[in-house]
């Protein structure tokens, strides 16, 4: 294993990486959309060599910044910046291309809402990634052909 990238900075051991390189059936989010067709995943934010999705989230009307997740399904790996991300608040999720608010498309079992995070550059709520907008939720979904997808059932679909 490498101690440095290409880049000279220092890279740290990655657990998730680790189970993809055992696995087969891991589920890397590649392309991920807002409503208008941007693309949510760049290389601006990094999880295990993979480039992270990055949204823009609003507090209480006041406070903006950046989070960054992971696009590695069931890793729940993120980053924060300009923003402090207070535990139980929940969060305005935006398209930091566009600013446009990402649409709710189910009630969380917390209490807070399920943002849809499109699969595909047109918006389909049968195929998208949908994660809660209450900070310390760590509920995420898959939906793919209008079927939602789980750790639970995800090895019999991906076989």
């Amino acid at each position: 294993m490498r101690i440095f990238d290409d880049n000279g900075l220092m890279v740290f051991p990655c657990e998730a990486m680790r189970e993809i390189r055992e696995q087969k059936n891991v589920v890397l989010i590649t392309s991920c959309y807002c409503p208008r067709g941007h693309d949510l995943v760049n290389d601006k934010s990094q999880f295990c060599e993979n480039n992270g999705i990055l949204l823009r989230v609003r507090q209480n009307q006041l406070r903006e910044g950046l989070v960054a997740l992971s696009p590695i399904y069931g890793d729940k790996s993120r980053i924060s910046l300009g923003i402090h991300l207070e535990k139980g608040v929940t969060m305005t999720m935006l398209c930091p291309e566009c600013g446009i608010p990402l649409p709710v498309y189910d009630e969380c079992s917390c209490g807070g809402d399920v943002i849809a995070l499109f699969t595909k550059p047109v918006p389909d709520y049968g195929n998208c990634v949908g994660i809660c907008n209450r900070v310390g939720c760590y509920n995420a979904q898959l939906r793919s052909g209008n079927e939602l997808l789980n750790y639970s059932t995800l090895t019999e679909h991906l076989t």
